[in-house]
């Protein structure tokens, strides 16, 4: 499958049936996973707020791990390393756990694993991933669903702006600045990374409020600010302080600041409509820098020497 075809189909990824049962008395949520797919729990953690969330993206668990803790595992191909470690831990401290996975040892590891399809990028999989926590969350419904669907087809069918963005950033050879939100920080880290995976470039992000607190100062004043490209990533529920402090850092760090805003009347739709316009600029970077977006060589190169023992 080609990876626009990839991109195009999170909208079909959005109406998966799939959904891990949460209806249990627990006490918190652990949601272990890497890179692609570790992106889920980020995406799951900034949309559910009903109990304490943590995020593992190593290979232990935190002490308060136990019998109250409901820990789920997330990995595409099922093998990843740091997931399955973090898993055997949390089954060993008698932690109810679930998975979501393509396929591999996690779903050999997991009773009534959710099974999403395969054969896809994992970052591309990012609806499959995170659809089963949030509908069995409660977080998403088939209404939701819907109208996140309906969204996400309207930005395939015209990309010209984002393709704009790509060229602006492929002309000027710039590092993308992404400044999110705090109702926005999954996303602006999944911009991030989808720069790094896709479009093999470095980039920056950050997030409002927080960073005025240290960013600003650097925003002013650091050299070689005409080699930076500055989003800002918000949604119809950013709080007004919030969008003030945007406008005002903007304008007393004199940044030309590309704002880009979610769509949608729900908090899912905007989060998911922010993600599919970041992932089509950075597909775009990537085309016209001649880089296959699919390609993680050095990733897996990397994999390798781990198994072999090298160093």
């Amino acid at each position: 499958m080609d990876y626009a075809e990839e991109i195009i189909s999170l909208s079909r990824q959005i109406e998966f049936e799939g959904s891990i049962d949460f209806d249990w008395d627990f006490r918190d949520v652990v949601v272990a996973g890497m890179g692609g797919s570790g992106i889920a729990g980020r995406i799951f953690s900034q949309l559910y707020s009903k109990r304490p969330v943590t995020l593992i993206d190593s290979y232990d668990i935190p002490d308060f791990v136990g019998p109250s803790t409901f820990f789920i595992a997330i990995s595409y191909s099922g093998n990843t390393e740091e997931t399955i470690s973090s898993l055997q831990k949390a089954m060993e401290r008698g932690a109810r756990v679930a998975a979501v996975s393509s396929g591999g040892k996690l779903i050999e590891m997991v009773k009534d694993a959710v099974v999403i399809p395969s054969g896809l990028q994992p970052r591309s999989a990012v609806g499959y991933l995170t659809v089963p926590l949030l509908r069995g969350a409660g977080v998403l419904n088939d209404d939701i669903a819907a109208e996140t669907r309906d969204e996400l087809i309207k930005i395939d069918r015209d990309t010209s702006n984002l393709e704009s963005e790509a060229a602006e950033l492929f002309k000027g050879m710039k590092i993308p600045v992404i400044l999110g939100t705090k109702d926005t920080e999954a996303v602006s880290y999944r911009w991030k990374t989808q720069f790094n995976e896709n479009s093999k470039i470095l980039a920056y992000s950050s997030n409002f409020p927080e960073l005025n607190h240290n960013d600003t100062m650097a925003l002013r004043f650091t050299y070689r600010k005409e080699e930076f490209q500055f989003f800002s990533i918000t949604t119809r529920f950013t709080p007004q302080p919030v969008m003030r402090r945007i406008d005002i850092t903007a304008r007393i760090c004199n940044l030309n600041l590309h704002r880009v805003v979610g769509e949608g009347m729900s908090y899912v739709s905007n989060i998911f409509t922010l993600i599919h316009k970041g992932d089509y600029i950075s597909y775009f970077l990537a085309r016209m820098r001649g880089i296959d977006p699919r390609d993680v060589g050095i990733i897996e190169e990397l994999k390798k020497n781990l198994r072999e023992g090298r160093t």
